[in-house]
């Protein structure tokens, strides 16, 4: 088997991706645009968690840089599979998809994915004819590969960054964590494109296998495949109620495998049999969406992780710049005492450590062992860690909430109404 040209191409790859994030190229500004984008999104998030908590758990330079490096990483790796498999494009196949992707993320902002945007566009096509000519298989392997690349990137670093929050379930406040990552993807796609006759005559010989996405480029033109940068966003965002945001972010890592994988050997099938082009339009928005609601639905019956403590004051996550970390304080500690003086309540707690002369002696539980932490506290330094709910605390984010459509469709239908009352 000839890997030649495959390794040349690879060899390209390595090259043109870390190339592709400078910003003097099209694709270079994108990636940059992508990454103001992200940084704004973790920037919402610290903004989010100063305005229930008072102090800010996740750095969002720090949360950027991160999804930054992990994001190129996923982006050659990603690159390699595609050009290996083989999935060649025409630009007409992936034109559609953030336009569409965006407009499904005004009806809930979890609908900013691929996998939903290239189902609404693949049924189209076949109901409707439009887009014409979409290369169904190319779609779907595209999105198989980037939502393997997500299960990658989740279970490497998906539960690094959350942030502690009360929610309300089954008509009770209880402790979670907000889970939300987002990474810039440069990634590399062989596409059709349109070129001189000279250059269409002088293709790069591929192994015979190859590709195993087929797509033939349109008839009266001169083509030829050429590797282009592409720029995509990957997302994940998930609550951690029941288990702890590592672990729960280790299944859903799980789950994107379980679902690439499925809709990978669709995208393969459709060259062999035809009528799966039609399970493949279907599977890549369904699928994606029975993956979430089961998650959530377990999230929502199984019982409580971060829930009162019988005795003490339970923690669910500590500020790494505040009082708590330095002592070494950590999640689902049980703090019994500060200084000698027992606490039972959050009150109890800041009181306590509000009244330290600065030097700290912290009796706490962690797991089925008593551990006694030492430190001092400058006056201006605070605390800095998020306990579980108690009774009167209300719910601070909302889990059912829509997307801007939504909202404006349920605020145009009030109005309606109270028009005609009137």
């Amino acid at each position: 088997m000839d890997i030649n040209p495959l390794l040349e191409l690879a060899r390209d790859i390595v090259l043109r991706v870390p190339m592709g994030i400078l910003p003097f190229s099209v694709s270079g500004i994108l990636f940059w645009v992508v990454m103001a984008l992200v940084w704004m999104q973790y920037r919402r998030l610290a903004s989010l968690e100063k305005q229930i908590h008072g102090f800010v758990l996740n750095d969002p330079i720090r949360s950027t840089a991160s999804s930054a490096v992990y994001g190129i990483a996923a982006g050659i790796i990603g690159s390699l599979l595609l050009v290996f498999m083989g999935v060649v494009l025409l630009q007409q196949d992936i034109i559609y998809l953030w336009p569409a992707a965006l407009l499904l993320m005004f009806v809930n902002p979890r609908f900013l994915c691929f996998s939903y945007a290239a189902g609404v566009l693949s049924v189209s096509h076949l109901v409707l004819g439009f887009p014409s000519d979409l290369n169904v298989a190319g779609i779907m392997a595209l999105v198989a590969i980037l939502h393997l690349m997500e299960g990658v990137l989740v279970l490497l670093s998906g539960g690094r960054v959350s942030t502690a929050v009360y929610v309300r379930r089954q008509g009770r406040v209880i402790g979670g964590h907000l889970i939300q990552r987002f990474w810039p993807i440069p990634i590399m796609i062989i596409f059709f494109l349109q070129v001189s006759p000279e250059m269409a005559a002088n293709p790069v010989q591929m192994p015979e296998w190859w590709p195993l996405v087929r797509v033939a480029p349109p008839s009266g033109e001169a083509w030829a495949r050429v590797l282009t940068p592409v720029v995509a966003a990957l997302g994940y965002s998930d609550i951690a109620v029941s288990e702890a945001p590592r672990r729960r972010a280790r299944r859903s890592a799980h789950q994107l495998w379980v679902f690439s994988l499925v809709l990978l050997f669709l995208s393969l099938g459709i060259a062999y049999w035809r009528p799966l082009v039609w399970v493949a339009a279907l599977f890549s928005p369904l699928g994606h969406e029975a993956m979430i609601m089961y998650g959530s639905r377990k999230q929502m019956n199984d019982s409580p992780r971060y829930g009162p403590a019988d005795y003490g004051v339970a923690v669910m996550d500590v500020s790494p710049r505040g009082a708590g970390a330095a002592l070494g304080l950590q999640s689902e500690d049980i703090i019994v005492s500060v200084n000698g003086e027992r606490v039972e309540c959050r009150d109890d707690l800041l009181q306590q450590f509000r009244e330290s002369p600065g030097s700290l002696r912290f009796t706490v539980i962690r797991g089925e062992r008593v551990r006694f932490l030492r430190g001092r506290r400058t006056p201006a330094q605070d605390l800095e860690v998020v306990t579980v709910p108690e009774p009167g605390d209300r719910e601070q984010v909302d889990l059912a909430r829509s997307g801007l459509l939504v909202r404006w469709w349920r605020a145009l239908r009030r109005r309606v109404a109270r028009m005609f009352r009137s």
